[in-house]
């Protein structure tokens, strides 16, 4: 009678410690989702304030290049070749 008593008792132990382990899975779980959102969301803004600065940069005040009046000004989006004295 006694091993039957210790076998159901270790077997609740078991359960215990099995749901245990699930709890614990399943908020390591929603940490590393929301960790994994945040960096997200980080990476995000700095690369908006990377765009803010490449975009910044061209501050040269001239129109838009035109390929038919400066050639080889397609290749280069960001630069204007009147600004600098170009052709």
């Amino acid at each position: 009678m006694s091993r039957l008593v210790h076998r159901l008792n270790r077997r609740k132990r078991l359960g215990i410690l099995t749901f245990e382990w699930i709890l614990l899975v399943t908020l390591v779980v929603i940490g590393i989702i929301g960790g994994l959102s945040a960096v997200r969301n980080a990476i995000l803004c700095e690369l908006n304030d990377l765009d803010h600065c490449i975009q910044a940069m061209n501050v040269c005040g001239c129109p838009p290049c035109d390929p038919t009046t400066h050639p080889g000004c397609e290749n280069n989006p960001w630069w204007c070749w009147s600004c600098n004295g170009g052709s």
